[in-house]
């Protein structure tokens, strides 16, 4: 995988916490769609490392946020539902008690040539922490990152 993010935002990647499953259909090329709560204060496009959360607990790969678009939950689903890899129940579930969600699309999954586990994320300089949800890494820090994977 090339370190060369030409045209992407050169200042900070976003580490997204995902469950395995989903980090999977990410780089399957399956979900196109990453939806949350909170939304990220990025500029697109902008890099984002995937973070498969337990039981997996590793660095698995990359893709490229290319759109950031809030909206209303019920215009959410509509346009967005079907390229989430989440059903109408799980959406309903995750977005209780909120009006408005976002939706990240993604494009250029590529995965890691192996897994970084956590336990070398955190011997890394950095001592990195896994998010909650998703959280800026400088782009010198995440290309650190992503080396210990070659």
């Amino acid at each position: 995988m090339s370190n060369d993010f030409y045209g992407l935002d050169q200042d900070r990647m976003v580490v997204l916490s995902l469950k395995p499953r989903f980090a999977e259909a990410i780089l399957a090329g399956a979900k196109t769609v990453e939806l949350r709560r909170t939304v990220p204060k990025i500029v697109v496009p902008t890099r984002a490392l995937l973070y498969a959360a337990s039981p997996v607990r590793a660095l698995v790969g990359t893709c490229v946020i290319t759109s950031v678009r809030s909206a209303g939950l019920a215009a959410l689903w509509r346009k967005h539902g079907p390229r989430s890899d989440l059903s109408l129940d799980e959406f309903q579930q995750y977005f209780e008690g909120v009006t408005k969600g976002t939706a990240l699309t993604l494009s250029d999954p590529q995965t890691l040539s192996r897994p970084i586990p956590l336990q070398d994320l955190r011997a890394s300089p950095r001592n990195f922490r896994p998010p909650q949800s998703f959280a800026y890494v400088d782009t010198k820090t995440g290309n650190q990152l992503m080396r210990t994977s070659a």
